[in-house]
């Protein structure tokens, strides 16, 4: 990782040992507790260790298989959440609990003895040093309870070592599960010694005092939800290990603005480097830099992790990438929904709040170019998501499902009704010429073509082009989008796991909207103003405002449009779209199963005309394929996921979570 960069200990089991070997010596290769503790150089290698197994759901995440897999992602959380579409995310899933169970009290275990025996060695670091390595520590441990507690509520919270059998006996270690509200509590506490001992600047991939405020309004966010929306109540030894009771709600709100406040204090601004006021293409590409932006310009960043190439790499691009710009052969896994761009601004609807693709008279709307129809979205769309001709590595990515070649001079009514949910082959439809592979046969046009600007004209089109998307062929996208975000324009190849861009954990964008929220919920509960006077619905509306002028859209004209805690959740949902937020959002608001309930997610399909040239769209639910048909409906149980069946057999005094 770039965060250390020098510092690497491997701690070796004693080898064996020649005959003649005087064992009075101490092996070479075995580091004891004072050759780790008592320096710089061993302590950063232990916490580098510690950053580098936090349980981060950044590109080595895997939805299906936990973290730090270093494999694929195939599935992604945000084709489970209406995000996106893709392949191999079929249906609603939950994520498996055991992998995030085992790792993380490895990780906790590990922590607790850092900062168990720290204090032994203080004398060996001056004041600065020894406060910023305790104050890691505790970042690192709430970072670990606060990924376990929001998947299972109430866990067993251990804050020391159980060294069994040499120190305790196997009764010491079955730790009960506390509540979900002492938990909550536990991680502020955390947090708040980890704000006062960080200092307020760090190596990039170390926390400072801000990422630890900035993590601390995201975990208070989190609770304050729970104790508002949750209705699910489960108690165990006298500690509702599920749910936090209602009149806590406006104290952890209180908790996550006064946290996403004291950001503000820091360097952090919202990246605007390639931003220009009134220019569309520079408010998109600047969106889209902020992801790939390491330098110190960006500071935007407050938390992330690091990769390096040939150290530490993942495969984000080889997984996401259009099939064009694929060397590997691949197609992206992950398509935006229709339903997830009608979120922005520019957006042309209809009455129904639908994206408009037909004209009054129910025919298509023919377009010369497919981006005319998002001519005026806002520019933070056209950073997040490739559309049919948007430009990636100085490319016009060019996405079709296919081509009709009859006449549309009168209008072309709808070629399968609303709600169809097979696929276009399957229905027989006169004129409309698709492919089971890539790009397909050639259709001859009735005159040239200009297939983008400064291209020279064509007399003939292959079906669907080098993109597709296309039915029959089980690895290809299945939206007729690719994802924007994160890509990386720079990187050759692509073919596996050769990326190396970083991952933004934490970034002033969601600290702004943190605090918005909270205000928000705040006021829903009663509470206009803030202990120091802050007027909350003024605070959140000058919030959102700040992020949506760097995004390209209109501003809110009042703070009364946030008495509907609607918007600023709309906004969380376009902002950090991709970023692993969607899914959590909605499960703390416990909206999750109001949105997956039998639901299929509307794709776009990009179609060309020959008579006269033109390009037309298609909305439709998302086509079965390899015998999958896309239905969504999400278990409210796994708001809670179950504890791991062995947790349960080796103690006692845990409880599984309800409906398990």
């Amino acid at each position: 990782m770039k965060l250390f960069k020098n510092i690497l200990i491997s701690l070796l089991c004693a080898g064996s040992l020649a005959a003649c070997t005087d064992l009075d010596i101490p092996p070479k290769n075995i580091f004891n507790e004072q050759d780790i503790f008592s320096n710089k150089e061993g302590v950063e290698s232990y916490l580098a260790r510690m950053y580098s197994t936090l349980p981060m759901e950044d590109f080595r995440y895997s939805f299906e298989h936990g973290f730090n897999t270093g494999g694929t992602l195939y599935r992604q959380m945000c084709c489970a959440t209406g995000e996106a579409v893709g392949r191999d995310t079929q249906s609603a899933t939950a994520e498996p609990g055991t992998n995030m169970w085992d790792n993380t009290y490895k990780y906790i275990r590990e922590v607790n003895n850092f900062l168990e025996v720290m204090p032994k060695y203080k004398e060996s670091f001056t004041e600065a040093e020894y406060n910023a390595y305790m104050g890691e520590g505790y970042f690192v441990r709430a970072y670990c309870y606060f990924a376990m507690v929001k998947r299972f509520g109430g866990i067993p919270l251990i804050d020391h070592v159980i060294d069994y059998p040499s120190n305790a006996t196997l009764e010491d270690t079955w730790t009960p599960r506390a509540s979900e509200d002492e938990c909550y509590t536990f991680i502020g506490k955390d947090l708040d010694l980890a704000i006062e001992l960080l200092p307020e600047t760090a190596v990039s991939g170390r926390a400072n005092r801000y990422a630890a405020a900035a993590l601390k309004s995201r975990a208070m966010l989190y609770a304050g939800s729970v104790a508002k929306y949750n209705t699910v109540e489960e108690v165990h030894l006298d500690k509702r290990i599920c749910g936090i009771p209602a009149d806590r709600a406006a104290h952890y709100f209180e908790e996550a603005f006064a946290a996403a406040k004291l950001v503000e204090q820091g360097p952090y601004q919202l990246y605007k480097n390639k931003w220009a006021a009134g220019d569309r293409q520079a408010q998109a590409d600047n969106f889209t830099a902020l992801f790939l932006d390491e330098s110190s310009a960006n500071k935007e960043t407050i938390f992330a992790r690091y990769y390096k190439d040939k150290m530490s790499m993942h495969e984000f691009d080889n997984s996401v990438s259009p099939r064009q710009t694929s060397t590997g052969g691949n197609d992206s896994e992950v398509s935006p929904t229709v339903d997830f761009m009608e979120m922005f601004d520019g957006i042309e609807l209809d009455a129904d709040g639908h994206f408009s693709f037909l004209d009054d008279n129910g025919n298509y709307k023919m377009y010369d170019n497919p981006m005319d129809a998002f001519a005026n979205a806002e520019p933070r769309l056209l950073g997040t998501v490739i559309l049919p001709m948007s430009q990636f590595k100085g490319q016009y990515i060019e996405i079709r499902r296919g081509v009709y070649t009859g006449k549309v001079g009168n209008g072309l009514p709808r070629l399968i009704p609303e709600g169809e949910t097979a696929a276009y082959e399957a229905l027989g439809i006169a004129d409309l010429q698709l492919s089971g592979a890539f790009n397909g046969p050639a259709v001859t046009l009735d005159a040239p073509y200009e297939p983008y600007p400064g291209a020279a004209p064509i007399n003939s089109i292959n079906v669907t082009g080098p993109n597709g998307p296309v039915n029959g062929w089980n690895f290809g996208n299945i939206g007729g989008t690719y994802l924007r975000k994160y890509l990386d324009p720079n990187l050759q190849d692509n073919s596996g796991a050769y990326s190396t861009q970083h991952w933004i954990d934490l970034r002033y964008a969601e600290v702004l909207l943190n605090r918005a929220e909270a205000a928000c919920e705040l006021v829903s509960l009663g509470k206009a103003t803030s202990a120091e006077g802050v007027d909350y619905l003024s605070d959140a509306m000058d919030c959102i405002n700040t992020v949506r002028e760097r995004a390209g859209a209109e501003l809110l004209g009042s703070k009364a449009e946030l008495n509907d805690i609607k918007v600023v959740r709309r906004e969380r949902r376009k902002e950090l779209a991709f970023e692993n937020h969607t899914y959590w959002d909605l499960r703390r608001w416990r909206t999750l199963y109001d949105e997956q309930n039998n639901t299929r997610y509307r794709i776009l399909m990009p179609f060309f005309a020959t008579d006269g040239n033109k390009y037309f769209f298609d909305v439709r639910y998302t086509e079965p394929r390899a015998g999958y048909n896309y239905i969504f409906t999400f278990d409210t149980r796994y708001y809670y996921l179950p504890l791991p069946g062995g947790e349960l057999t080796k103690n006692p005094n845990l409880k599984n979570n309800p409906g398990f």
